[in-house]
């Protein structure tokens, strides 16, 4: 506001300025030459106090096109990102795969009850045959139609004839066969397998084939 009355005074204080030296050249000058000189110091003015608006104008106008650009500028806050991190999962080995079968399934007792049945019943058979008679084991521990303990499987009656013939208390328990238990126990060589006799099919289940001197047969 103060620039632009400083310029709506500017010609005003020029004009003045030029009136007053007309007048002190004294009256012998032509009154056109005074109107002429007038004029000319009137439109000098008004073009000086035009510049000086159009200056101030300006400057105002970039002042105030900053203030808005500050005044809508947008404060961005940078969000943080959660950082995922990759944990690799350690291999697990034979051993540790092996101690966690044990500790879910079965005890190093149940163990060994398994491998001394198994040598009772098979003792005279190949290693497939002494997996089988252990998979008999296991499936049945498995199947809703038996008993869920290796004990009790084992001890049902009249179902290994080794248990209670006398043939199991002249057999003892081998560490090798321990070893195809716990085997078994991780991968069996089959999961069907339920019945099994020496010389021929048992009257239950399915017959299914025949590995040395046992008949295997599954539930259904």
């Amino acid at each position: 506001m103060d620039w632009i009355v400083l310029a709506q005074g500017i010609p005003i204080g020029i004009w003045q300025t030029a009136l007053g030296s007309v007048q002190k050249t004294g009256g012998g000058q032509p009154d056109i030459f005074k109107e002429t000189y007038m004029k000319k110091i009137t439109v000098i003015a008004s073009a000086f106090s035009l510049c000086v608006i159009l200056i101030f104008s300006i400057t105002t106008h970039s002042a105030g096109s900053e203030i808005s650009a500050d005044s809508q500028a947008i404060e961005i806050t940078p969000v943080s990102m959660p950082v995922v991190t990759y944990i690799p999962i350690e291999d697990i080995s034979e051993s540790s795969t092996e101690e966690i079968a044990e500790k879910e399934l079965l005890s190093e007792e149940d163990i060994s009850l398994i491998a001394l049945v198994t040598m009772a019943e098979a003792e005279g058979e190949c290693e497939k045959g002494k997996r089988l008679v252990i998979d008999t084991i296991l499936n049945r521990m498995d199947s809703e139609h038996f008993p869920d303990t290796a004990y009790d499987v084992i001890y049902q009656p009249y179902q290994f004839s080794s248990m209670w013939n006398g043939r199991v208390d002249r057999c003892e328990v081998r560490d090798d066969i321990c070893q195809l238990v716990k085997e078994e126990l991780e991968v069996r060589t089959n999961y069907d397998v339920i019945f099994f006799t020496a010389g021929c099919y048992s009257d239950y289940g399915v017959p299914m084939f025949q590995v040395e001197h046992h008949y295997f047969s599954s539930y259904e």
